[in-house]
């Protein structure tokens, strides 16, 4: 997503850099900061020797801009082992999302990245194979708690064309947790499939 941004404003800049000298000199500043936290629930029922249903919930929380989007997923397949191989059909596909979670819906701690809270409803949209879409509504709690040291990325990228010149620095921190979720006070139990995330984006745009 960050370098699809990057070619669309490098692309502009040449655009307007075709514009003609009319152009004024300017210099722009724009800083870009994120948080995520996400995780994955598997449960397993068996119906014999050799079929089970497997049962995978999802959450992600993203924030970007002063927003806080949201998605959950319920996937339930039924397998078989053949042959020491795994086969699986999914029997039926569950989304929600959310747009704009509010301060007490969901807080992440950027700065350490031990901890995240959600507690928020969705609209689930439910489809199954042959069979009218169903919609239900799911109340999602869960918490994070991070685990381990935090890995650290950087990306520096530039871009220079005669007046032109674009500047972009990318710093990101991610580090391992563990989560604990319920839906509609059901519990998931706890989880390893899971992690906590915070970025930084500047960019620099000089015209001169």
């Amino acid at each position: 997503m960050r370098r699809v941004f990057l070619v669309l404003v490098i692309a502009g800049l040449v655009t307007g850099g075709m514009a003609g000298p009319a152009l004024a000199s300017s210099h722009t500043h724009h800083r870009f900061s994120g948080a995520a936290a996400a995780a994955a629930w598997h449960s397993k029922v068996r119906l014999s020797s050799t079929r089970f249903q497997l049962t995978t919930w999802f959450v992600g929380v993203f924030t970007s801009g002063g927003r806080t989007f949201s998605q959950v997923v319920k996937e339930v397949d039924k397998c078989r082992m053949v042959s020491g191989h795994q086969r699986c059909r999914v029997v039926s596909f569950s989304a929600g999302f959310r747009n704009n979670l509010t301060a007490a819906q969901f807080t992440v701690d950027r700065k350490h990245l031990q901890s995240a809270h959600l507690d928020a409803s969705y609209k689930l949209r439910t489809f199954t194979p042959h069979k009218p879409v169903r919609t239900s509504r799911a109340t999602v709690v869960a918490d994070w708690a991070g685990t381990g040291k935090i890995s650290r990325s950087m990306d520096v990228s530039s871009f220079h064309s005669g007046c032109l010149h674009f500047h972009d620095a990318f710093h990101g921190r991610t580090r391992k947790a563990t989560a604990a979720g319920s839906v509609n006070e059901k519990s998931l139990g706890s989880t390893t499939h899971a992690f906590l995330s915070a970025s930084t984006d500047v960019s620099v745009q000089h015209r001169c």
